[in-house]
């Protein structure tokens, strides 16, 4: 334990120390004139690397020492070997869960400590998240910050990403937004004040620059355990749970099968199925129009790529994870391969994937790591009513068009469930104030 307790401290020095100095050669060399305005560019980015780094040392602490802010005794004291290099480490309950913080001076990192495990979103992946076009993203409700004027404001989550999240709109007219959708009652719901980004039509590129309904570079996300409550070693075990298995392998040998996937899953959804588990490659096209906001269903595609082409609704969930699943085979699904004539060249291979691939084909020219870092592709008009959960190691899925995911407030469509117990660290809670 003490091994344990070291690292922690270490990691806040290291922290610091990196951090600060990699930002204070970036300044030095940016050839700024203005010494104040320098010293207080430093000063902040050392602010905030203690307050991060501290939070990360309290975070492992909490974890390693398997602590319980509910067990009587309990106190922030437990963390008091994060309180160095001038770092704050506090911890207070906040309705059903706790808050913990990390500060230094002006710079505050916090992170959520509750009875149920997972943060919810309408979509999470452990990777990162390119998203093209205009769309109106329906954020999960989280907890209640206040009343006013007859308008409840929440916590809204809309994106978690354990990578970078970029938000593209383009030159159209169309914008980016992030609201709750109120529903006809007295009391009006709206997101909380800095939880519902807007990005307005004809903006440049924003990578990782959002308010906080999109969490990006999330330490630690595993959307298979958040999901399923087990550990994704254990998904022999979620399967067999599941009503329906299919096999439908890859999108080139078995094209027609990967093809008509979405469809089969719908004529098993419209039987009143509501959990599916596919293996191999998957074009959810065919599903368009399946599942109902009264019984939702789960799909689960492991081991194989996900794309859709054109206008698409579901009302129900979509988890896409591998397992020992190398990048050359997410490549190969694609039906990328260099041409043999020399040049290098990367061509697309007729297969049940084809149309998505020419597209991908426009942006990723000949870097094949792209491909194989590509696991979800949609491109056209989606609308749901539940989430989109990814969990592939090193990926970066991406969105195109009109894009309103949306999230279903029932422990069935993600196939989750408050777990009790000791509370746990939200794994997708880490906020930067």
């Amino acid at each position: 334990m003490n091994k344990h307790k070291g690292m922690a401290t270490l990691t806040v020095v290291t922290g610091i120390l990196l951090t600060v100095g990699l930002f204070s050669i970036a300044v030095v060399g940016s050839g700024f004139s203005d010494i104040k305005k320098t010293q207080n560019y430093v000063t902040d980015a050392s602010q905030r690397a203690s307050a991060q780094a501290g939070l990360d040392c309290a975070a492992a602490i909490y974890e390693q020492k398997e602590l319980n802010p509910k067990a009587a005794g309990f106190s922030a004291a437990e963390f008091s070997e994060c309180e160095i290099a001038g770092v704050t480490i506090t911890i207070q309950s906040v309705g059903d869960y706790w808050e913990l913080a990390s500060s230094s001076r002006y710079a505050i990192s916090k992170a959520i400590i509750r009875e149920h495990e997972g943060s919810v979103s309408s979509f999470k992946t452990s990777g990162g998240l390119v998203i093209d076009g205009g769309n109106a993203w329906t954020p999960a409700k989280g907890d209640l910050i206040e009343t006013k004027d007859g308008v409840d404001y929440y916590e809204c989550t809309a994106i978690v990403a354990g990578g970078d999240v970029t938000i593209d709109v383009g030159n159209s007219n169309a914008e980016f937004t992030s609201e709750l959708t109120s529903a006809a009652t007295e009391t009006q719901e709206k997101c909380a004040t800095n939880y519902s980004t807007h990005v307005p039509a004809k903006s440049d590129p924003i990578t990782n620059a959002f308010e906080n309904d999109i969490l990006h570079n999330q330490p630690n996300i595993d959307v298979f355990e958040d999901t399923f409550k087990k550990p994704k070693d254990k998904w022999q075990e979620v399967k067999d749970g599941f009503e329906i298995k299919l096999t439908t392998g890859s999108a080139i040998s078995n094209s027609e099968v990967v093809k008509n996937c979405g469809t089969t899953i719908k004529e098993y959804i419209d039987k009143g199925k509501t959990k599916i588990w596919v293996e191999g490659d998957c074009l959810l096209s065919g599903m368009s129009g399946a599942g109902s906001e009264a019984s939702p269903p789960m799909v689960v595609i492991k081991n194989g790529i996900a794309g859709s082409n054109g206008g698409f609704t579901f009302n129900g969930t979509i988890f896409q994870f591998t397992v020992d699943y190398p990048a050359q085979s997410i490549a190969d699904s694609w039906g990328a391969y260099k041409n043999t004539d020399g040049t290098g060249h990367i061509l697309c291979k007729d297969g049940a994937m084809s149309l998505l691939c020419a597209q991908l084909l426009n942006e990723f020219k000949d870097d094949m790591s792209l491909w194989g870092a590509t696991p979800f592709f949609f491109n056209g008009s989606y609308e749901s009513k539940g989430a989109y959960l990814v969990d592939v190691p090193d990926s970066k899925s991406i969105v195109r068009g009109a894009f309103k995911p949306g999230y279903l407030d029932d422990d069935e469509s993600s196939g989750g469930g408050s777990t009790g117990g000791t509370p746990k660290l939200v794994k997708g809670s880490f906020h930067d104030f």
